[in-house]
């Protein structure tokens, strides 16, 4: 029994030597799979080239981040990043390679230069931190790809913490920049980010994040200043018990041009009591075809009956989320512009069916109701999405609906399968 102290001793002693080598181990195979799922060609943004070299408590990776530029080719960033292995977490620092660093030293104080840190506790969650010094620069500066510009960009820094699931928070004060580029000056004031989101399904998200940016000012050369202010971005989403309910909103509280004010400019958006798997596979599918739809386009992928089948997929999502009710609704929307202004505003709602017709065919019109009230003026038709041009062009040739004073006005109404356009009824197809 005297001997059970020291044999004690000797195992805490041999998992504290061994636990820098662990975590090191675990830290570079993490790091390559990462490395590996971002080295694939056809994305907009790529990770590569990695060079990993460990030690006992740090190793040192070195990698590029490949992007595609305007003009098609590909821009070259090169990074390292240094890892210390503790006994129950791993800190890592990101930098600039010492080429790349070089380059860009002309814009930033000396001693200074952008890093960023992450700090990984043996339970998987992380603790993030960014910092971007002050970058200042004029139109003799050195960096090829600024010259004849003039800048000033204040500090950044942002931090963030990330744990098991991919539920993370991103929070940020920056005070904006300024930049001249010869044919126009911009300007951003004061934005501030707080981002807190986890996922809910394969597509979804909950949680909410909010966006704010006091001013942004476009000036051209040849033409007046745009100035939008108090420019807001909202996203909020919930799940309870099973059903989700949602809202986006993207605010501008004044937008100005050529001396004159628009006012407010905003799109509102909301959704009560959705199925949240149902609505995730709606998503999923939706995705699934779009990218089968790409493919194809690019003589490659899904062709025929394999589209088909997606679009059979989608179809069949979405009449399962209909049978389990919810209700979308466009709470504002209003857009003022030198052409003129679209606002309007509507809903469509679906009651919940028996839990027995939850999974069999159904009308994705039969048991939906709608309202709606748009306005447009003339001028701004060229806004509405393609769709919404080529039904108003119908509409108009059939006459429906006319502009009064340069302005049409829509009001519609969906109930029992019967669609109203302002005075006259329509009966829609059985088939949808």
């Amino acid at each position: 029994m005297r001997w059970l102290p020291l044999i004690a001793l000797a195992l805490l002693v041999g998992i504290a030597g061994g636990a820098p080598y662990g975590l090191g181990a675990l830290t570079e195979s993490g790091f390559r799979s990462v490395v590996h799922d971002y080295d694939r060609e056809g994305r907009d943004w790529r990770l590569t080239n990695l060079d990993y070299e460990r030690g006992y408590l740090n190793a040192v990776a070195r990698y590029e981040l490949r992007w595609r530029s305007g003009d098609g080719g590909e821009q070259v960033l090169p990074l390292v990043t240094r890892f210390n292995h503790g006994l129950t977490d791993v800190r890592a620092v990101t930098r600039l390679a010492d080429g790349a660093l070089e380059s860009f030293s002309p814009l930033m104080p000396e001693g200074q230069e952008p890093r960023l840190r992450v700090e990984v506790g043996v339970g998987g969650s992380a603790d993030i931190r960014m910092r971007i010094p002050r970058l200042e620069w004029g139109p003799e500066t050195p960096v090829p790809a600024l010259a004849g510009s003039s800048g000033e960009v204040a500090p950044v820094d942002l931090t963030g913490e990330w744990s098991r699931g991919n539920h993370h928070r991103l929070s940020m004060q920056w005070p904006g920049l300024s930049m001249d580029l010869g044919d126009a000056r911009i300007e951003v004031g004061s934005v501030t980010l707080d981002h807190r989101l986890g996922p809910l399904g394969e597509r979804l998200w909950q949680g909410e994040s909010r966006l704010d940016v006091a001013a942004l000012t476009v000036d051209p050369v040849l033409d007046d200043p745009i100035v939008a202010e108090d420019v807001r971005f909202r996203f909020r989403a919930g799940d309870e018990e099973g059903y989700l309910d949602a809202s986006l909103e993207a605010v501008i509280g004044e937008l100005r041009n050529a001396g004159r004010s628009f006012g407010r400019q905003a799109l509102v958006l909301k959704a009560d009591d959705l199925h949240a798997a149902s609505l995730d596979h709606a998503v999923d599918s939706f995705m699934e075809l779009r990218s089968a739809e790409a493919d194809a386009g690019e003589g490659a992928g899904a062709q025929g009956q394999e589209l088909m089948d997606r679009y059979t997929r989608l179809s069949r999502n979405l009449q399962t989320l209909s049978a389990r009710g919810g209700r979308l609704s466009l709470e504002e929307l209003l857009l003022t512009l030198p052409d003129g202004t679209v606002e309007g505003e509507g809903f469509l709602a679906y009651p919940r069916r028996p839990e027995s017709e939850w999974e069999q065919p159904v009308s994705l019109l039969r048991h939906a109701s709608a309202e709606g009230v748009l306005y447009v003026d003339r001028g701004m038709v060229w806004a509405l999405p393609r769709v919404a041009r080529r039904i108003l062009g119908r509409l108009e040739r059939e006459n429906v609906v006319t502009p009064r004073d340069g302005r049409y006005h829509l009001d519609l109404r969906l109930d029992s399968m019967q669609l109203r356009v302002n005075d006259d009824r329509f009966e829609v197809p059985p088939l949808l």
